[in-house]
């Protein structure tokens, strides 16, 4: 649950970006031939869960055999991943790939559908909701779903029907809230709410990471926005008139920082930025190194909290390693990670049952004013379409 409230609370077309091989990690390669993993992968890459093909052992044998997995869109200092890739390279001695890492849901989307077959194919997706959604019932007019293989892992049974898709293609990871982050070695008026960004102080000052029309980070932001501006989750239109009236006055600064874990203020023009809680938190500490004063502040009002979901490419070119990914980040191990970056973790109800949270972790995630709104899968879905229509007119 959330610290303080009581209650349960990223990432079109840039497919085949250069890939990062996260040796310098520590991760370490694994020496089995693809020819020795040809026969499991054959019962793997259509296993629905960890029964499907001998169990745990069998499945750690078959991902070692495959020596490598293939992640994307997944920034080290997003939400603890740099710590989550090393970790999980180094327990099955797998090569962790993580390429195009500043990418986005969208474009998650397109590497599965365009790489198909190709080595550098991602294995694993993490990605936001609508997205997921996408992923499922296809793109008219450029592609077919479902992209996704079903899997369901051991805690299945742990996460709300809500949170997951029946047929397990896609579940609810972690989650964060939308929070501003500021300079405040410059600004001296700290924000405290949504309103805060339209004083002078902020002239051409407020930023985003990405586009809100390709990154669930930046579609966040709107609906954030839209809550405290006479908005609900099921009309976001009053978040996209508060960006174009940021516009207006001259604060909203169309600098994009390019990927999903950069900071926008890398342009120092940019002295506020709304972004997940994880994200401002990891930021804080890089910017710390360079002498700048970066806070974060939930602002007043309705706070808005979005899960990302987790998925495996119908097409993985190592089906057996993406499984036990996605059976690593699901157990209490991988779910007190997310933790560890500032996320909450999808399972972190049961976990706090069964006194499996990490307690350090947990300290580490925002206090909020108040429960924080949710979108189903279904209202982010409708509101996507909306923000893709009409956001290039509204910043414009």
């Amino acid at each position: 649950m959330y610290r303080g409230s009581g209650q349960r609370w990223r990432k079109a077309a840039a497919a085949g970006a250069a890939g990062t091989t996260l040796a310098a990690l520590g991760v370490i390669a694994g020496s089995a031939s693809i020819a020795s993993a040809a026969s499991s992968d054959a019962c793997w890459a259509t296993a629905v869960n960890i029964n499907s093909c001998g169990g745990m052992s069998a499945l750690v044998a078959a991902a070692k055999a495959e020596g490598t997995i293939n992640l994307t869109a997944d920034p080290t200092t997003w939400a603890n991943y740099g710590n989550i890739m090393k970790d999980f390279g180094a327990k099955y001695r797998l090569k962790v790939n993580d390429f195009n890492p500043d990418g986005s849901s969208a474009e998650e989307l397109s590497e599965i559908n365009l790489d198909k077959g190709k080595s550098d194919e991602p294995d694993v997706v993490d990605i936001g909701n609508s997205f997921a959604v996408e992923g499922v019932a296809g793109e008219p007019g450029s592609f077919t779903g479902p992209i996704f293989s079903p899997y369901k892992v051991a805690e299945w049974s742990e996460l709300p029907a809500a949170w997951k898709n029946a047929s397990g293609y896609w579940a609810f990871d972690y989650s964060g809230v939308m929070a501003i982050g500021y300079n405040a070695s410059v600004v001296k008026t700290p924000p405290t709410s949504f309103a805060s960004l339209l004083n002078p102080e902020f002239k051409n000052a407020v930023g985003l990471s990405n586009n809100p029309t390709a990154s669930n980070a930046g579609f966040s932001a709107v609906y954030a926005a839209a809550l405290n501006n006479g908005g609900s989750l099921n009309n976001i239109q009053p978040g996209i008139a508060f960006f174009k009236k940021l516009s207006s006055v001259g604060n909203y600064n169309p600098v994009e920082a390019g990927g999903a874990g950069d900071a926008p203020m890398a342009d120092k023009t940019v002295l506020a930025t709304l972004d997940w809680t994880y994200n401002q938190i990891s930021w804080k500490q890089e910017l710390q190194k360079t002498g700048i004063d970066w806070k974060i502040v939930i602002p007043a009002g309705k706070p808005y909290a979005s899960y990302y979901s987790m998925a495996i490419s119908a097409w993985a070119p190592h089906p057996a390693a993406a499984r036990l990914f996605l059976e690593y980040m699901y157990s209490p191990t991988g779910q007190n990670l997310w933790l560890e970056g500032g996320a909450v973790p999808a399972t972190i109800t049961a976990m706090q049952k069964a006194g499996t949270v990490s307690k350090a972790a947990e300290s580490a995630v925002p206090a909020l004013p108040g429960p924080p709104e949710i979108a189903s899968v279904a209202q982010e879905s409708a509101a996507q379409k909306v923000v893709v229509a009409d956001w290039s007119s509204a910043v414009s």
